[in-house]
């Protein structure tokens, strides 16, 4: 049995910290083994220039490190579940997800200005069609602009008066320790987030990507020591919730880059998802909400809702 294993994981302050939970996670319940983390450079974080649909879309997040699963320099990789592309390599396998955080996004401003009361021409930044479509349903007079880099560079440009406004995960603003309920404030990775004022936005307002707020962690589906480990940290009910989202993925297509988005949860024992999707080029936004049918599954519950968008998309209608 081996008892040093290798956890891979892109080189920003929020995947370091992200990946920092998943190992103190396995560290608590398997004391004994060593977790090493190895650190990769992906093809997303080498081009910050360009949009990420302009070169390859999610999969430009992961792949490095799922070559590196592949090869065996690395047994494990953590990823933000929603920056991983629907369909995984052959021979790899999610081994775990861990407990949900925040599913919302942030409007984040210098002001404290709300989205809605936004002027006419503000510039909101935003890498994503998802956030940009919803973010003008709620104010249609602001302008959207593409913004790329991690999240310290990102609140630094807005601090240089280059955007208005800024969309970021509320997960991930709150992992790298900014207390977006309270304005913030200097956080472990020495940066100061006090600077900036957070308005966090309802999922009726802004519907959230599939597994946002959720940590996957990948392995080969061959190697039986790491998914008896990650078996153990792997949190039943979020996956459960996952597998419903990613079913909704695969079956609206897989990686496309329309915006699409869904949130399941569990009302009581029952799972439900609320899904959104609009179609490229048309700038109309769909809507569905489901409930699962337990002798059909999670998947199935992801799977009809991709069904459904899809359908109203090519008619025109709604639900």
């Amino acid at each position: 049995m081996m008892t040093h294993l290798r956890i891979g994981t892109r080189n920003s302050q929020l995947a370091l910290a992200q990946t920092a939970l998943a190992k103190k996670e396995l560290s608590q319940l398997f004391p004994e083994m060593d977790f090493e983390v190895v650190t990769m450079t992906t093809k997303a974080d080498r081009h910050l220039d360009r949009t990420l649909s302009s070169f390859g879309g999610k999969g430009v997040f992961t792949k490095e490190l799922e070559e590196g699963l592949i090869s065996g320099s690395i047994d494990m990789a953590v990823h933000s579940a929603k920056d991983m592309p629907a369909v995984l390599p052959e021979g790899l396998m999610i081994g775990a997800v861990l407990a949900r955080a925040d599913v919302r996004d942030v409007i984040v401003t210098c002001s404290g200005t709300q989205l809605k009361a936004l002027p006419a021409g503000a510039v909101v930044g935003t890498g994503s069609l998802r956030r940009q479509l919803q973010a003008e349903a709620v104010n249609p007079k602001i302008t959207v602009r593409q913004i790329r880099g991690n999240v310290q560079t990102r609140l630094d440009k807005l601090a240089q008066g280059q955007y208005d406004a800024i969309i970021l995960a509320a997960a991930g603003l709150c992992r790298l320790g900014a207390d977006i309920g309270q304005g913030g404030y200097a956080a472990a990775d020495g940066f100061d987030y006090s600077r900036f004022q957070y308005e966090i936005m309802e999922t009726s307002q802004i519907l959230p990507a599939a597994a946002q707020g959720i940590l996957a962690v990948e392995c080969r589906a061959d190697d039986e020591q790491t998914k008896a480990l990650l078996a153990a940290v792997n949190d039943v009910r979020t996956r459960r919730i996952y597998e419903a989202e990613r079913s909704f993925l695969i079956g609206i297509g897989g990686s496309c880059n329309a915006p699409a988005a869904a949130l399941a949860d569990f009302e009581g024992d029952r799972l439900k998802i609320e899904a959104m999707y609009a179609p490229a080029g048309s700038g109309h936004i769909h809507r569905v909400c489901l409930w699962a049918d337990e002798a059909k599954g999670d998947g199935a519950l992801g799977t009809e809702a991709a069904r459904l968008l899809k359908s109203m998309s090519e008619s025109g209608g709604s639900i």
